[in-house]
């Protein structure tokens, strides 16, 4: 059980309007989401980055061995960061799914 809220869900909730209930910038929240995910992956010790493996889609993210994440949505994203080490453009794009929030998934594991 965890005490506190992740990057991305915290994220999740400012960018909801209060009144309509949109969620600001839509279009593009595989960006936004999915950045807020690499970051709280990357805070928790779970990818690195090499600053000298670089390609087109920027540094290269490689997945900490041994170390997955206890989160649901981390836990996802870390298996498909795993999977392929890639650039961090791509993965933004390429794995939009770890940015969909799905309350019996995430808010639920609080």
């Amino acid at each position: 059980m965890r005490n506190e809220m992740l990057v991305v869900e915290d994220l999740t909730l400012l960018m909801i309007d209060d009144n309509s209930g949109a969620i600001a910038g839509a279009g593009t929240l595989y960006y936004t989401l999915g950045g807020a995910v690499l970051v709280e992956l990357g805070l928790g010790g779970h990818v690195t980055v090499d600053e000298n493996d670089q390609g087109l889609n920027g540094l290269k993210v490689h997945a900490a061995a041994g170390n997955p994440p206890h989160d649901s949505v981390l836990r996802g994203a870390h298996e498909r960061v795993s999977s392929r080490v890639s650039g961090v453009q791509t993965l933004l794009i390429a794995h939009a799914p770890w940015t969909t929030l799905h309350p019996a998934d995430t808010f639920n594991d609080a």
